[in-house]
């Protein structure tokens, strides 16, 4: 009968230690961050010191670390003798992620524009570097990346060995700028002033005579505030009475308003009534003396007949006056007749 051969467990065992090397070899050659890792290199500049930026601080992406400073040093140009401080890091294409895994960010852009440096079309976009501090005890500083779409593109005039990323001024460097930008000495000179004027402000001898009689002027208030307290509480109930006779007495006006009112409605209405008769008595007289005027101007010979009658009737008159005098004269002249001395 046949046997089936047994396997040594030490082979086994081996070949799964070969397997777990060659994994963790590959990670180290071939992963993110390994030796043969893929990564493109870019050159900084900075118009501020880089104290406290070293070679492996960390290149990082809105905090999210994406490679790391490679080299820095000193350059002067020889034709304005400025010196240059280069800063030149690597970044890892693959410690970017894009919405397809099997691809970075970079990759993808690589896919589409052909020819280009991949990252321009960020940096179109607004992608910027600064400087950032990354500890307060050490005062270490990293490279930090963010999209700031409004800002120019600014420190890229320059030939280097790398493409040139531009660069923006942190909120820490534009703070310090602003402080080194202040009139120091013009402002500690006013703060001194300031400070002896307060001082002699403080000692000044008007100052406690002015809190004395500041003093005196709250006691003097404080016995009138008592004073009037006690007054305060008559005053209030006078007041609430008047308030009182004054609600009673308008409630009896509103009672003798509309009685009133009528009473004015009838004497106006009989006021109209006699306005309209004297209107209508005048309009009468006018006419009446309108048809005298027609009668006078029209009928002459009667006005003339008028006039005769009426001077027969004063003639008549004074005769009767005559007679009625020489009757009180002498009662018996009408007995006797008139005497000639008397007719003439």
């Amino acid at each position: 009968m046949y046997k089936r051969k047994r396997v040594d467990p030490r082979v086994i065992g081996s070949f799964v230690i070969g397997a777990i090397i060659l994994v963790v070899a590959g990670l180290l050659f071939f992963g993110p961050g390994g030796f043969i890792s893929e990564t493109n290199r870019y050159e900084l500049h900075f118009g501020r010191s880089v104290k406290g930026l070293n070679v492996g601080s960390p290149v990082r992406f809105r905090g999210v670390k994406i490679g790391q400073v490679k080299h820095i040093n000193v350059q002067i140009s020889p034709a304005d003798l400025k010196f240059h401080i280069p800063v030149i890091i690597e970044i890892e294409p693959a410690r970017i992620g894009a919405d397809d895994i099997s691809k970075g960010v970079l990759d993808t852009i690589k896919s589409t524009v052909k020819g280009d440096d991949p990252i321009q079309r960020l940096v179109k976009k607004g992608l910027r570097a600064q400087l950032q501090l990354d500890s307060l005890v050490t005062g270490q500083l990293f490279v930090n990346f963010d999209m700031h779409p409004d800002t120019p593109i600014t420190n890229v005039d320059y030939q280097g060995e790398y493409p040139a990323l531009p660069t923006i001024p942190s909120g820490l460097e534009e703070l310090t700028k602003t402080f080194a930008d202040l009139p120091l000495r013009e402002l500690a000179d006013k703060l001194i002033n300031s400070a002896e004027g307060f001082e002699r402000l403080m000692t000044s001898p008007n100052l406690h005579n002015g809190l004395a009689k500041f003093d005196d002027v709250a006691g003097q208030l404080n016995t009138l505030l008592k004073n009037l307290n006690g007054q305060l509480l008559p005053l209030v109930q006078s007041l609430r009475q008047t308030l009182e006779e004054t609600k009673m007495f308008i409630g009896h006006i509103d009672s003798k308003i509309e009685p009133l009112a009528q009473d004015i409605k009838a004497t106006g209405n009989s006021f109209e009534s006699a306005l309209n008769r004297f209107s209508e008595a005048s309009q009468e007289t006018a006419e009446t003396m309108e048809s005298w005027k027609t009668l006078a101007e029209n009928d002459s010979r009667l006005q003339q007949q008028l006039v005769l009658t009426l001077l027969e009737i004063g003639k008549a008159a004074r005769s009767v006056r005559y007679l009625s005098t020489e009757f009180e004269r002498d009662p018996q002249v009408l007995l006797r007749g008139r005497s000639d001395g008397a007719n003439q």
